[in-house]
């Protein structure tokens, strides 16, 4: 269930658009990319489930580059898509199972699954229940089975998808991740949306209620980021946080979503990297 994998250090840190640093966006308090691109929010509010196969890194990419372009849509003064069409979900198993130099199931690293998309572009593929897309994804939710990722095709793994494979693709004009610069990915957020989120996992992270973590090392993972804000408690103390959501469906943590320490590079999230491409 977990599988993040990063193959650090890399060439070049790279950071967000330098227009959107320009701009020195004065940052919110809170932030949630529901509520800032609200006419995406059925999209974005989507919680995925990885089910018993280690592509977190696929599976958030696939997810966070639906979102974005969701986002980039509006930004262009279109409408924003439909939550119930299935042409605007980018499909994971692609990800999974053709990305260069990764483990499908075995683990990967987000940047690299950008990258995929940038260089060869992406099909649509939704979740395993709707069943629709190029590539939706090929295993069910809670899933026992250890899976393994299929091998790759380039053609469409469903026959009732009435696009051609190369016709369905949509590519990243740019890629890029953060490491260690908290402002930077809140800009990042507040300007094109979702960001992949990778961290260090621990055993009680599996029956995440309250944020609270051990100190039993488990693996590494990789997440949707879609904002932050601050706890206050009732003893008047605060806490920062990241909001993320997880791909472990809805019955986990706070209906799929988790909140993560912010600005204290909490398991390494910080630091790790973020990751992100646009159109």
């Amino acid at each position: 269930m977990l599988g993040a994998k990063l193959k650090v250090p890399k060439k070049q840190v790279s950071t967000p658009e330098k227009t959107n640093l320009r701009r020195k966006r004065s940052i919110p308090a809170s932030f949630d990319v529901r509520t800032g691109f609200s006419s995406c929010a059925g999209i974005v509010g989507m919680i995925q489930d990885q089910s018993s196969c280690g592509d977190c890194w696929a599976v958030s990419t696939a997810s966070a580059l639906t979102d974005r372009y969701c986002i980039s849509q509006v930004k262009k003064g279109n409408s924003a898509p439909l939550k119930t069409n299935p042409s605007v979900y980018f499909s994971a198993l692609e990800l999974m199972s053709c990305t260069p130099g990764m483990s499908g199931c075995g683990g990967g690293d987000p940047y690299y699954a950008w990258k995929y998309t940038q260089n060869s572009g992406l099909v649509t593929g939704t979740n395993y229940t709707w069943n629709s897309g190029c590539k939706p994804y090929p295993f069910p939710p809670h899933g026992t089975t250890e899976y393994t990722a299929p091998s790759c095709v380039s053609s469409c793994t469903s026959s009732a998808w009435n696009v051609a494979y190369t016709q369905d693709k949509k590519y990243t004009k740019t890629t890029g991740y953060i490491q260690s610069n908290v402002a930077a990915i809140q800009n990042e957020i507040m300007a094109n949306g979702s960001v992949v989120a990778a961290f260090d996992v621990y055993d009680d992270f599996m029956y995440y209620s309250s944020g609270q973590t051990s100190d039993v090392y488990v693996g590494g993972h990789a997440v949707r980021m879609i904002g932050w804000g601050t706890d206050t408690f009732p003893d008047g103390t605060h806490l920062d946080y990241w909001l993320c959501a997880n791909q472990w469906n809805y019955d986990w943590g706070m209906n799929g979503y988790f909140k993560i320490a912010r600005g204290v590079d909490e398991c390494g999230i910080e630091s790790s990297e973020i990751s992100f491409g646009t159109f």
